[in-house]
């Protein structure tokens, strides 16, 4: 019987630990509050996620979080869009937040999502990780050339609604493929 109350009280001393260490991480959220995080590295790429943009605009989405140590440049655009759609935005910074997450969209209400990772996977892991050159993701929304579409097609088919393919008149006018454009650079 003491063992267990012992136990118990064990139990809850880690779980208080684990939270208060989540809100370190989750710039000062509780992870079951936050829908959706993105880390500094994403953020600095200056790259415009649109899972962020998606979030944002969810009917529970109270707050979008970004620390104050990350560059204006990177976060202007999600700024711009919280204003847009009328959601609160703070800058944050405190020097107990420890990991690498850059902005978190807060939720209203409490998530089941102890399990769910809402850290947003990394935009150029997703094409590197399905063999596919870095470049890709810089050519999201735009028209790439038949030989990307078609490696595309073959390695990761649920990325086509993405881009569409140059045809000959593209060509023909000079347009060129942006992932060749990315690629010459990375040279």
């Amino acid at each position: 019987m003491v063992d267990d109350i012992i136990n118990e009280r064990e139990k809850a001393k880690l779980h208080f630990l684990k939270t208060q260490t989540e809100k370190l991480i989750y710039l000062g959220e509780f992870k079951e509050n936050v829908l959706a995080a993105l880390d500094r590295q994403e953020i600095e790429r200056n790259l415009i996620h649109n899972e962020i943009k998606e979030v944002m605009k969810d009917k529970r989405a109270i707050l979008l979080k970004i620390r104050r140590d990350v560059h204006f440049e990177c976060i202007k655009t999600y700024i711009d869009e919280a204003e847009k759609i009328g959601l609160r935005y703070t800058l944050v910074d405190d020097i107990t937040f420890r990991g690498n997450i850059g902005l978190v969209v807060v939720s209203s209400e409490a998530l089941d999502n102890e399990d769910k990772e809402v850290v947003i996977e990394s935009a150029t892991k997703v094409y590197t990780d399905a063999g596919l050159s870095e470049g890709f993701i810089y050519g999201e929304g735009h028209k790439i050339c038949p030989k990307h579409y078609k490696e595309l097609k073959e390695k990761l088919p649920s990325h086509l609604d993405k881009f569409q393919e140059m045809n000959f008149f593209d060509r023909l006018f000079g347009k060129v493929c942006p992932i060749d454009r990315f690629d010459k650079k990375e040279r």
